[in-house]
């Protein structure tokens, strides 16, 4: 359902990304972090519990040394299967431009798609944050013509690309596709690649 056959008979990709990963998994840093700092203190942790043993032995009878030392493991173990689901939560999740609309997939275990028809494109909006700013990434909101029909591309790469080949279609409308299609063909064409004498001839 989510492979090549997703699309609509004739419909072509323009330009497909993910979410900007270092902003879409804030909380996949801390974990990280939350690991490194465990595993740095691990030791100290475990000889530290492990000075209480003969005061809980003679007192208690019990001994915490090596179950803190599981709990830690534990902990540790538990956290890295939390980033592991982040980064394939992440990997599954992509924005996808055709000539035909601007889609949204989702989902590891549940699969999830929502679109938008360029035809029923309104407006679209897009807010940054100075980290987004420097990392050349942004929201961008696509407004359809009725409430509840709008989809955000959260922390898209590249905005303005993602912009231009939807203004193309809003701008120019829907019955201009195949003209777009092959103006964006023929400048792809113009460029020239790392085998092109051009490509290596200075400028000016």
């Amino acid at each position: 359902m989510f492979g090549r056959d997703r699309l609509h008979p004739g419909e072509r990709i323009l330009y497909e990304t993910r979410p900007r990963f270092i902003l879409n998994s804030k909380s996949t840093i801390i974990k990280a972090l939350s690991a490194v700092i465990i595993l740095y203190l691990f030791q100290w942790i475990v000889e530290g519990a492990g000075a209480l043993d003969n005061l809980l032995i003679a007192n208690y009878g019990v001994t915490v040394a090596e179950k803190v030392a599981w709990l830690l493991t534990g902990i540790i173990i538990i956290i890295l299967l939390s980033i592991l689901w982040d980064v394939i939560s992440w990997r599954n999740r992509r924005y996808i431009i055709t000539d035909q609309r601007v889609m949204v997939e989702e989902g590891v275990l549940w699969k999830r798609r929502y679109y938008i028809n360029h035809r029923k494109i309104v407006d679209v909006s897009f807010s940054q944050s100075i980290t987004e700013r420097l990392l050349d990434s942004a929201d961008l909101e696509i407004h359809g013509g009725h409430e509840g029909t709008n989809i955000i591309l959260r922390d898209a790469p590249s905005p303005s690309k993602i912009e231009y080949h939807i203004s193309r279609f809003t701008e120019r409308g829907y019955d201009d596709v195949e003209e777009i299609l092959r103006e964006l063909s023929s400048s792809r064409r113009r460029e020239p690649g790392f085998a092109d004498p051009e490509f290596w001839r200075p400028v000016g």
